[in-house]
């Protein structure tokens, strides 16, 4: 009996000690959010406005991961395998983003790309900072409030250049409403289905166009998410294409802001390695986009099954069938418009999105979202107060009694 009630105590002792933690790791401001507010204006952004066809396009994957020595290992292979095997399907950029680890670049310096993947959440609410030179430590073990996301968003944009929203498809509590009031982000992995488990769902493009309905103008950047390059069904499955000059990070990091590459969902090719070589030397490629007056155009190097124009709330506004181009002109009611392009064999090209704007720039937004000051503490006094009450409850477990 006395070696049960020992055993109860160390549970409940863990337990307590647990709750500490997720309180300590809890901590966050309480904002107050904007709500949507779609695109408007008599301009449109066009994020092809310095389309050069002289230099074409560099192929990228800015998500993957590799063997690490210290950090989560998540890959058996180190960088210079995972290099070396991308570099073999017609890749031109590589970024590292290991979990809560910078990788240096395995063969030229001058290439690195400094980012990892922000998050050790049960959520998977993960983010790439890119552009940083530490690593945040911080993060919240179960964020399952909107403010503790708006939090890490603006943590991380402060120490690099910006930010990635990464598969949102795949993170626990992610809905519309929360889609509708993130913001501070400049990038998202829209198609994001780890290997290809999602059966063509994620090609919907679904929180993507949440956020640009919502007025949240970001740009669709998918990549693999690899963790293991040996893998062929995995491998070169999700790919950016950027009109950079270089493949150094300012000269990228400059098109991926102006949103001036696109996105291609890659067939696996079945699992012959020379097949799968061959597959993505042959990818169809944007041969000509951009914008005349308020009409959009594109024009492919293979015609399509069917191109798409999608709008607000991701309706399909004008379709075609079997051709290499589509011209859609925009109305008044279009606050924004990007479009897809499917193949039969599964290859899927997306465009980043043409918006409608007033002032600034470009269409993007930072939207306030000032702390609410009694809230915060508040609901800081809350995780101070459980973890005290478990603290106390551990006191007590263990205390001895006097005679």
């Amino acid at each position: 009996m006395k070696i049960f009630t020992t055993f109860l105590k160390i549970l409940a002792a863990f337990l307590l000690i647990v709750i500490i933690g997720l309180a300590a790791f809890s901590v966050s401001p309480i904002y107050r959010f904007s709500g949507p507010e779609p695109f408007s204006g008599d301009r449109i952004y066009n994020p092809y406005a310095d389309f050069d066809s002289t230099i074409g396009w560099k192929r990228a994957c800015l998500h993957t991961h590799t063997k690490v020595d210290k950090g989560i290992n998540e890959c058996p292979y180190y960088p210079d395998v995972v290099y070396s095997d991308y570099m073999s399907y017609g890749y031109d950029i590589l970024a590292f983003s290991n979990h809560q680890a910078l990788t240096p670049h395995p063969v030229d310096s001058s290439l690195y790309i400094g980012v990892y993947e922000h998050g050790y959440n049960l959520f998977k609410f993960h983010l790439n900072p890119f552009g940083v030179k530490k690593v945040e430590k911080f993060d919240h073990i179960l964020p399952f409030l909107l403010s503790q996301k708006q939090f890490m968003i603006d943590r991380l944009a402060e120490d690099g250049d910006f930010v990635q929203f990464n598969h949102p498809n795949r993170t626990l509590s992610i809905n519309k409403n929360v889609m509708e009031h993130l913001s501070g982000y400049r990038l998202i992995e829209g198609d994001s289905g780890f290997g290809e488990y999602d059966k063509g769902a994620g090609s919907a493009l679904t929180h993507w166009d949440e956020a640009l309905s919502a007025g949240r103008y970001v740009h669709n950047n998918i990549s693999d998410d690899n963790h293991n390059s040996k893998n062929l069904p995995r491998i070169a499955r999700r790919c950016s294409w950027i009109n950079t000059a270089t493949p150094y990070y300012e000269d990228v990091k400059e098109q991926l802001l102006k949103g001036n590459f696109y996105t291609t969902r890659v067939p696996a090719f079945g699992n012959d390695s020379a097949a799968k070589h061959e597959g993505n030397m042959q990818l169809p490629q944007i041969k000509d986009i951009g914008l005349s007056g308020d009409t959009v155009y594109m024009r492919l190097s293979v015609p399509a099954s069917s191109i798409r124009i999608i709008s607000q709330n991701g309706a399909v506004v004008d379709s075609v069938f079997n051709t290499d181009r589509i011209r859609y002109a925009m109305t008044t009611s279009d606050p924004y418009v990007r479009i897809t392009a499917w193949y039969d064999d599964g290859t899927t090209v997306y465009t980043n999105a043409f918006a409608r704007f007033s002032d600034g720039s470009s269409p993007y937004r930072d939207f306030p979202h000032p702390i609410r000051w009694g809230m915060t503490i508040l609901w800081n006094l809350l995780l101070l107060a459980v973890a005290a009450a478990s603290a106390t409850g551990i006191y007590f477990l263990f205390r001895k009694k006097r005679k």
